[in-house]
């Protein structure tokens, strides 16, 4: 756990603290379950804790993206927020959510995912905005992953990146659903996440179910 002070005041708000010339070996270190810690090219982020907003968006988004792959044997989702994904060497990087196809995930789960996941989720926070639009969104387009999502909360808008080629295509949706063309039949309607209280996420992944069974 990291606590930033200021004299003998502790802060509060949210924060980011970059910590230069970082290796692999002290981002190892240093980073626990209880740090929230990224490493990008020898540059050690350190987020303060996600708000229970987040947190829950996060969640609500994550649980569906598992529930769905589960039933339809897609492949896998890690949605707790501190799975490490090693993109690359002094990349290591911790997704809102990231799902692997079937095909490639490791028979026993390592401590960290090595390679590009086949679809990210982000969800956007004042404090970590800035990074994830930029040297976190640079770090998944140079590992190759095959979509990205931002889930842009300020803006009410969701921000898609899409590989095609050896180059990506942004995607902006403010209203109707959001279809991924990675995790084959799995949407969302925009308008979920916005809500208070976030809907029913059974009834959702139903939704979610009894369109793709019709495709």
């Amino acid at each position: 756990m990291v606590e930033v002070q200021v004299g003998f005041k502790t802060i509060d708000l949210p924060y980011t603290v970059w910590v230069y010339g970082a290796t692999e070996v002290t981002f190892d270190e240093l980073a626990d379950e209880d740090t929230k810690a990224e490493l990008i090219d020898g540059v050690m982020i350190v987020h303060s804790p996600a708000s229970l907003q987040h947190e829950d968006m996060a969640g609500f988004l994550g649980s569906l993206m598992s529930f769905y792959a589960d039933i339809r044997g897609r492949g896998k989702v890690i949605a707790s927020g501190n799975g490490v994904v090693h993109l690359a060497t002094c990349r290591k990087l911790s997704p809102d959510a990231f799902f692997i196809r079937q095909a490639r995930v490791p028979m026993t789960l390592p401590k960290e995912f090595e390679g590009a996941p086949d679809l990210v989720v982000e969800v956007l926070s004042p404090s970590t905005r800035h990074e994830d639009l930029s040297q976190k969104r640079a770090a998944y387009h140079d590992a190759g992953v095959g979509e990205i999502w931002f889930v842009d909360f300020e803006n009410t808008r969701y921000v898609i990146d899409r590989k095609r080629g050896d180059s990506y295509v942004e995607e902006i949706v403010s209203a109707g659903v959001v279809v991924s063309s990675v995790l084959d039949g799995f949407w969302v309607n925009v308008a979920w996440v916005w809500t208070e209280p976030l809907p029913n996420r059974m009834s959702c992944l139903q939704e979610i179910l009894d369109r793709s069974s019709s495709r």
